[in-house]
């Protein structure tokens, strides 16, 4: 009898410890069908994958938790990214993530891949602007800094603020891991969420691509409509300038429906001349056909002009898609 007691006992503090640890499967698969015309490409008939011409990057990942006691817990996240159109992998395996942490009163340490705190702060910008997909124009050829800069660190040190009311900010050191350069990359945000209102600062500097980045964001949902905006600054060497550039976005949700307009302008300048302008716009309508699956529509058209106003890039896109989360 003493023998199944003891048994039980330790079959119960079983139980017990696995009831503080969790692990979630969780993925997406975006594709989307459209046109993509380009200067002197002509226009293309292609099959999407979402982070091409749809919402998102189709996505496979890990994430778990587990409450180590005195408010102290440990946590990972894994996330591998796919191109659901051939069905090959993203490189690196783990592109989406790959990090180990611990959070407490005292905030969070996160160690590994992931993305970049002043990326955090762009997702602020762009939380109303086309969904912030490959239809929202700022982060698809009218920023030139969309393309230039660095929205995953590899070997990042994190640290994140703990809750102070509405303040939340964090910094980040990612190490090169080189010792013939110095390319080690720095960031910092700090923001303020109250109720409707989510306004934020993001600084990154890329010493290995003499970049620093400053982006000050917001976002406001009034109920019926949501609106976001941002302005950045890229601060390079004397060979690619300064760029200077602003969004703004608008969502509509009317049930079922949502529907979502951005607006982009950029200016490069070397020397105090202008070396480039750009700007565009994107629209684009979402359908909730359950909680997990989205029916969606885009369009987005964008251009680029050098110092002397001749093109150097004119690009529209049109994709109607299907993503379905799981």
């Amino acid at each position: 009898m003493k023998k199944s007691l003891i048994a039980l006992a330790v079959l119960a503090a079983s139980g017990a410890a696995m009831a503080q640890s969790s692990v979630t499967v969780y993925g997406r698969v975006d594709l989307s069908v459209g046109s993509l015309k380009e200067l002197d490409k002509g226009s293309q008939t292609k099959l999407f994958n979402g982070g091409d011409g749809g919402l998102t990057t189709s996505r496979l990942g890990f994430r778990g938790s587990e409450d180590l006691g005195g408010g102290l817990k440990a946590n990972f996240k894994i996330e591998h990214r796919f191109n659901a159109d051939e069905g090959t992998s993203q490189e690196p395996f783990w592109k989406g993530e790959s990090t180990v942490g611990l959070a407490g009163g005292f905030g969070e340490v996160k160690l590994g891949r992931s993305s970049t705190i002043y990326d955090e702060v762009r997702g602020v910008a762009m939380s109303s602007n086309v969904f912030d997909s490959a239809f929202t124009p700022a982060s698809n050829g009218v920023w030139g800094s969309g393309g230039d800069y660095s929205s995953r660190f590899n070997n990042k040190i994190t640290y994140n603020l703990p809750k102070l009311g509405g303040v939340y900010g964090g910094i980040e050191y990612a190490l090169d891991e080189d010792a013939t350069v110095d390319a080690n990359m720095l960031g910092a945000k700090i923001g303020y969420k109250a109720g409707p209102l989510d306004v934020a600062l993001g600084l990154q500097q890329e010493k290995g691509k003499d970049n620093d980045y400053m982006l000050i964001a917001a976002a406001y949902d009034l109920g019926a409509v949501s609106l976001s905006g941002g302005y950045n600054t890229r601060r390079g060497d004397d060979a690619k300038g300064d760029d200077n550039e602003l969004t703004v976005g608008l969502n509509v949700p009317m049930g079922n429906v949502n529907l979502s307009f951005g607006y982009a302008t950029s200016k490069t300048e070397i020397g105090g001349s202008t070396s480039a302008k750009s700007s565009g716009f994107g629209i684009g309508a979402t359908y909730a056909m359950s909680k997990r699956t989205k029916a969606y529509a885009g369009f987005r058209s964008h251009n680029v002009k050098d110092g002397a106003g001749t093109k150097t890039a004119d690009t529209r896109l049109f994709a109607i898609g299907l993503r379905h989360d799981f």
